[in-house]
């Protein structure tokens, strides 16, 4: 009698055990993957938020000592999905306005905003 041949192989249990390993492997990549895409664009939104709201402050603060009042507007071109609100309020001193200005993204759930705040003096 000749002794028995034993293949040395995976069988198919242990490759689909392997199969299914592999692909809550990928699962995982690709949930991370994802989440990071979403910080990314949320890190993008507040940055081009910044930068618009520190334009915005740049000419109410250089437009000087002006009455109380409210502005808003949309910006053209790249930013066209961002509006601004600009608010010059009275402070308890005579002398000195507070300019709140708030640029705001998108509307509902998916909306994100941000504020800054300055005092203006028409003390030279």
């Amino acid at each position: 009698m000749s002794p028995m041949r034993k293949d040395h192989g995976f069988t198919l249990l242990e490759v689909m055990v392997a199969l299914f390993v592999f692909s809550i492997a990928v699962l995982a990549l690709l949930a991370t993957r994802n989440q990071a895409i979403r910080l990314n664009e949320a890190a993008r939104d507040q940055v081009i938020l910044t930068l618009l709201a520190d334009r915005k402050m740049a000419e109410a603060v250089g437009a000087g000592f002006v009455p109380a009042g409210e502005a808003s507007g949309f910006f053209a071109n790249h930013y066209r999905g961002y509006r601004w609100k600009e608010v010059i309020s009275p402070s308890p001193f005579p002398t000195i306005r507070q300019i709140t200005v708030t640029i705001i993204k998108g509307h509902g759930k998916g909306r994100s905003s941000l504020s800054l705040v300055s005092f203006v003096s028409s003390i030279p």
